[in-house]
C-alpha cells in the first residue's frame, strides 16, 4: 500500500497540471458568440512506436499518444519548465488526428507542446516540442483552419525539424460535411510568432 500511495499521488498531480483544456466542439449551435471553431493537427516523423511511452496507473490511458499544447492569448517563450497554470486553455491533441476545439475569437499562440514518455514509474518523464506560432485570426472568423504541425524527431525525442502542412482540402470536405457551408471554415495557416 506505501508504493501505491505515490503512484496514485503522481497520477493525481499529472491529471491536475494539465487540467482545462480548450474543449473539443461538433456543432455551431455548442458556441457562445464570442467563440469560433479552430481545427488542426499534430504529427510525428517517425511516429510513436509501441515502447516509446511508459504509462500505467490510474487514468493514465488518456494521456497515450497526445500532445498537450500550451496555447496564450500573448505570446512569450518557455525556457523552463511549465507551470501547473500553463496548461489552462491548452489544446489536447491525439498524434494523427484532426483536432477541432472551440476557442474565443482572438489571436493565439501557440507556446509549446508536451507529451509524457514515462508515467507511473516513479518522477513523470515528459517531451517537449517547440512552439513559437501565431494563428492570425479576424473579428468575424467562426471556423478557422491553422495547419498541421509536423514535428520530425530523433529516437531521443529531439526535435530535428518543424513545417507547418496544409491539408486544407481534405479538413475542409470533413468539415462540411459535419458542420454544414453556413460559416465556412477560413484558411489560416500557422506562422512564426516572431
Amino acid at each position: 500500500m506505501r508504493r501505491l500511495v505515490p503512484l496514485l499521488l503522481v497520477c493525481s498531480l499529472c491529471a491536475s497540471a494539465i487540467a482545462g483544456p480548450r474543449k473539443p466542439v461538433d456543432s455551431f449551435s455548442k458556441l457562445g458568440g464570442d467563440e469560433m471553431v479552430v481545427v488542426g493537427r499534430v504529427e510525428l516523423v517517425p511516429p510513436l512506436h509501441e515502447h516509446d511511452q511508459r504509462l500505467r496507473g490510474p487514468g493514465s490511458g488518456r494521456f497515450e499518444n497526445k500532445m498537450f499544447m500550451i496555447v496564450d492569448s500573448e505570446h512569450w517563450e518557455l525556457t523552463d519548465e511549465p507551470g501547473w497554470g500553463d496548461f489552462k486553455g491548452r489544446i489536447d491533441a491525439r498524434f494523427g488526428e484532426d483536432f477541432t476545439v472551440r476557442s474565443s475569437r482572438e489571436p493565439f499562440y501557440i507556446i509549446a507542446g508536451m507529451m509524457y514518455l514515462s508515467l507511473g514509474h516513479g518522477m513523470p518523464d515528459q517531451a517537449y516540442f517547440p512552439g513559437g506560432f501565431k494563428a492570425d485570426v479576424k473579428p468575424g472568423d467562426r471556423a478557422l483552419y491553422i495547419g498541421t504541425i509536423r514535428y520530425h524527431r530523433n529516437e531521443f525525442f529531439e526535435v530535428t525539424g518543424v513545417e507547418i502542412v496544409d491539408e486544407y482540402e481534405r479538413v475542409n470536405a470533413a468539415f462540411v460535411e459535419q458542420f454544414g457551408d453556413d460559416h465556412p471554415l477560413r484558411k489560416a495557416l500557422l506562422t512564426p510568432a516572431n
